[in-house]
């Protein structure tokens, strides 16, 4: 990477910066264009003017332009535009989404929060720790050489009142039974059920941080296509001054054969409070500073967010009731720089295999940028390709039961077959045959545009592809493979059962009676709270929950022998 701290001259006065400083080797500002020539290529990141030190030579410059926060680079190859990104910020989120699946809350160490030990464990850190005896049970206890302070090592749940209940308020939180309800069946407080959901995710943590290594999966055998999504799940207002929900993405990845969740976050942070940001914002004195230049561009301060809201109502963009607003506790991470840092986490899982990628997303100009940037490699490679997927959301069930039986009335046309011979054909044969009559009817169509898939299933009817990594050089074969392939059924299928077996994630009701404002009783007034059970109902589905095959997505993908029971994380 060119080191551009030395471009300055003594003979010329400072240059000033037109792109963003990269952060500890991350750089995501160039062109994001897949088939143009200079795509990945980073550009010159200084302002030159004609009393200024001129370029190096083969240097790429484009022009940087727009308005305060929204400020673009125009590539000189292609002239497509890139929306420049704090990398500072980006950084720092997939730090923390690594953090959320990499660390184990659960190992042993020092428990004094103000201790330099804590969080270190015995195992890893085994010099701060003196071995200290046993417990009247024959639990080992350790000593810190630090604070001195004594602590032992038991089974998880040793000081639980009633660690009779754990299982079965477990299932109930994954099975659709709100708060109150499982509080009342169970006989367990408010109080109680929240330490033990605190416990559920802290153990879970753990048993993820030990298990979730990716290196081990053969992704040839079981398969690299991947779709990513998002939905938003909706909090209760947080104060009765404004009668205005809380929206948050839930992003997700997902590994679409298996139905594994490679990751999955909340726009939200509750280590970071909303007045931490607001007073780090001002003693930054960021004000007049862009946000992609910013060393705090990670979350939404209260006095950024009003301020675009403001803007979207000038603009007339937003109804009133469509409006939302901060949480009232925690902070609301920035959502195009989850979606780049999501993506680096996804490309980390991924950067022990050497099998062809194919990323499925939603048609989301701001995910499929993420992406682009992030595999950047691997798609000049052609190890990857991105495929935007679109369909007709709002259709009925018999309506999309009807797109599906006409599919299938083209292709016993256009194959030559019954429709009871197609029916009698295997999974491999039917893909092979809609391959090859998808190919001889496709002809020249653009698959930069997009083409529609003539063989719907129900799940995605009127589905079109478009594939900005496409490369005309390429067989009809592998184009009608690779529209056939593009789907989001692995994502949208979770979804699915968030919405159906997470009661806080259900979809909002809406008041007739006040103004379509959106709440439900049993929706959750802390975020954290959300951000967590999100996370336990990702292990639930992932390691406990089999499917019609009697397998989990775990056991699917290689990482799992069999199914994980409650008693072997608790």
């Amino acid at each position: 990477m060119l080191d551009h701290s030395k471009i300055s001259s003594t003979e010329f006065p400072p240059l000033e910066r037109r792109m963003p400083l990269d952060f500890q080797g991350l750089d995501l500002n160039f062109c994001r264009n897949p088939t143009c020539a200079s795509f990945g290529v980073h550009p010159d990141p200084f302002k030159r003017t004609t009393d200024s030190e001129p370029a190096p030579d083969g240097v790429l410059r484009g022009t940087v332009s727009g308005a305060m926060h929204e400020e673009y680079f125009k590539c000189p190859t292609c002239n497509k535009t890139s929306r420049l990104k704090n990398n500072r910020a980006i950084s720092e989120e997939y730090r923390r989404l690594k953090h959320l699946q990499e660390h184990d809350p659960t190992a042993p160490s020092c428990r004094s929060e103000g201790c330099f030990a804590h969080g270190m464990s015995v195992e890893t850190n085994p010099g701060f720790y003196w071995r200290f005896g046993k417990t009247a049970k024959g639990d080992p206890r350790y000593k810190c050489r630090l604070c001195l302070k004594t602590f032992s090592v038991g089974k998880p749940a040793r000081r639980h009142q009633r660690s009779d209940k754990n299982r079965v308020i477990f299932q109930m939180l994954c099975n659709d039974i709100s708060l109150s309800k499982i509080s009342k069946i169970t006989g367990t407080s408010y109080r109680d059920l929240y330490g033990k959901i605190d416990f559920f995710y802290d153990q879970i943590q753990g048993f993820v941080a030990q298990r979730e290594d990716f290196s081990q999966v053969d992704f040839h055998g079981a398969g690299s296509l991947f779709a990513t999504d998002s939905q938003t799940l909706m909090l209760n207002w947080p104060t009765k001054q404004k009668r205005t929900p809380v929206a948050v993405q839930h992003l997700c990845t997902a590994h679409n054969r298996s139905g594994f969740i490679m990751e999955a976050a909340l726009q939200f942070d509750p280590s970071l409070s909303m007045e931490d940001a607001e007073a780090r914002s001002l003693e930054a004195d960021e004000a007049g500073v862009s946000n992609a230049f910013r060393q705090f561009g990670r979350v939404w301060t209260k006095t950024e967010f009003e301020g675009y809201l403001r803007k979207l109502r000038k603009q007339k963009r937003v109804k009133t009731t469509d409006l939302y607003q901060l949480p009232h506790q925690g902070a609301l991470v920035r959502y195009d720089i989850l979606q780049f840092a999501h993506a680096l986490r996804v490309r980390e899982m991924l950067a022990h295999t050497d099998a062809p990628l194919l990323l499925a997303m939603d048609d989301d100009k701001g995910l499929q940028q993420a992406f682009q940037a992030v595999f950047v490699q691997e798609i000049r490679s052609g190890r990857a390709d991105i495929a935007v997927v679109s369909f007709d959301k709002g259709m009925t069930n018999d309506m999309r039961l009807k797109q599906f039986n006409d599919g299938r009335a083209l292709l016993s046309k256009l194959s030559g077959l019954s429709l009871q011979q197609l029916q009698l054909l295997s999974n491999e044969d039917y893909a092979e045959l809609v391959d090859q009559t998808l190919a001889a009817a496709m002809g020249s169509s653009d698959m930069m545009i997009g083409v529609q898939f003539p063989f719907p299933r129900k799940s995605e009817p009127h589905k079109v592809v478009r594939v900005p990594t496409w490369r005309p050089e390429r067989s009809d074969m592998s184009a009608a493979r690779l529209v056939r392939k593009a789907t989001l059924r692995g994502v949208d299928a979770y979804f699915h059962k968030v919405r159906s077996n997470v009661r806080f994630a259900s979809r909002p009701a809406i008041s007739s009676g006040n103004t379509g404002h959106t709440w439900d009783k049993q929706y959750l007034y802390k975020p954290e709270l959300l951000a967590k059970i999100v996370q336990v109902y990702r292990f639930y589905h992932n390691w406990c929950d089999p499917g019609s095959d009697g397998k989990t997505p775990a056991m699917r993908l290689g990482l799992a022998r069999g199914r994980i029971y409650e008693r072997d994380f608790m």
